[in-house]
């Protein structure tokens, strides 16, 4: 469904009903499909949401903002109109949590941060790749980012061939309005958070997953996020993408955090 948001229509999907209300947002170039498989053992209602500018959502004008701060107004809005108490966040939808809770320690009482790529400073190991897809969806168009994506990945498709239909799966997907504007403002733009002690403040139970070795979404970064945030817990796999071999698995896992 389309709701109005802070600052265009948001696309949300709603699964289940009742109590607990668990708010879920994807990364970057992203869309609640990618949500699905991981919400769908969840107890209560499950609502997914598209970030402006990905998805069926709307893509306003520059002006309105792309970055962290801005990808959070979005998160708070829709946790408020639903009433969610707990979260989950991958990457750039990680990010955007840390951004509200860095102002309001106390919004959520559980969340899941999967692969958070930043805290308080860019994540210069996306930068031009970020520069780079941004460039071609603007003037060759989703082919082009398609075999370009399937090269770069063409050594992790080799190990996991699967990955190869989810790439194209999440290619055509993207917003071509939307998606450039949020690649350069996640280069250019706000992190998710400008001062790091704040988290301090942020005593709900927190689950933070992460991969070794990923290029995007550094292990480092996970691990200083579990010594800032006073209640939370880290677990890694081994290699870059090692999580999502079972998403049965990984979907079970955030369930019995969040139901805990």
């Amino acid at each position: 469904m389309m709701i109005p948001g802070p600052d265009c229509a948001l696309n949300v999907e709603v699964l289940g009903a009742g109590e607990p209300v668990t708010l879920f947002a994807h990364g970057i170039t992203g869309s609640t499909d990618e949500l699905m498989p991981l919400a769908s053992p969840m107890h209560g209602t499950r609502v997914l949401m598209d970030f402006r500018g990905h998805g069926a959502s709307e893509s306003p004008h520059e002006v309105a903002g792309y970055d962290h701060p801005a990808m959070r107004r979005d998160v708070e809005h829709v946790a408020d109109r639903f009433g969610a108490s707990r979260a989950v966040g991958l990457s750039m939808g990680a990010g955007a949590i840390l951004n509200l809770l860095s102002d309001n320690p106390q919004r959520c009482e559980r969340v899941v941060l999967v692969t958070p790529a930043s805290i308080d400073g860019p994540n210069k190991a996306a930068a031009g790749l970020f520069l780079e897809m941004a460039d071609r969806l603007e003037n060759k168009g989703l082919d082009d980012v398609l075999a370009w994506s399937l090269e770069g990945s063409a050594a992790l498709i080799a190990r996991r061939p699967q990955w190869g239909a989810l790439i194209r799966e999440r290619v055509s997907r993207m917003n071509t309005a939307g998606v450039p504007r949020t690649l350069r403002a996640y280069v250019h733009g706000r992190p998710p958070v400008t001062d790091a002690s704040t988290l301090q403040r942020v005593t709900a139970p927190i689950l933070i997953l992460a991969n070794e070795g990923d290029p995007i979404h550094d292990d480092a970064v996970a691990r200083r996020l579990a010594t800032l945030l006073p209640n939370a817990r880290l677990k890694t796999w081994p290699e870059p993408l090692a999580m999502f071999d079972d998403t049965d698995a990984l979907s079970n896992l955030i369930a019995r955090f969040l139901d805990d």
